[in-house]
């Protein structure tokens, strides 16, 4: 996926994240906590934000058991506007190549921009920004 920026406008828009991966994460966060997952769970916000509900229930068996839901809205911190790709020129047919033909270089994929920071990912080595810099994820309330 990376090397296809086609798709970078949906992933940059928090639409690559799948509900098990970021429920696993979630659980693994509340436990850190001293909590795990219940009531209704872990699920996709729908609607206009991107993000996830969780309900949590404290796991303490020595303290008065609590629990609390939460919403975590992700918003994206970057945009990505795809270079013009320039038209081939017509050339007149040349003579058969007599060795092996070399591949072109591949160009750095440019266009990507977080929080005002250009960012050019190299296809040798393809890298992109580190979450924190694709995204932020904040709490929201229940008129959100």
């Amino acid at each position: 996926m990376i090397l296809d920026p086609a798709q970078w406008d949906g992933f940059l828009g928090g639409e690559g994240f799948t509900t098990p991966s970021a429920c696993q994460q979630a659980a693994i966060f509340a436990a850190r906590n001293g909590a795990r997952i219940s009531g209704g769970g872990c699920a996709r916000l729908s609607g206009e934000h991107e993000g996830f509900s969780v309900t949590v229930t404290t796991t303490d068996a020595e303290a008065q058991s609590a629990t609390a839901s939460a919403k975590a809205v992700i918003e994206p911190k970057c945009t990505f506007e795809a270079p013009e790709v320039p038209v081939p020129e017509e050339t007149e047919p040349g003579p058969e190549p007599t060795g092996p033909e070399e591949e072109p270089e591949s160009e750095p994929i440019t266009g990507l921009t977080c929080d005002g920071e250009v960012w050019d990912i190299d296809p040798e080595d393809p890298e992109l920004p580190s979450v924190a810099h694709l995204f932020t994820v904040r709490l929201s309330g229940d008129d959100e």
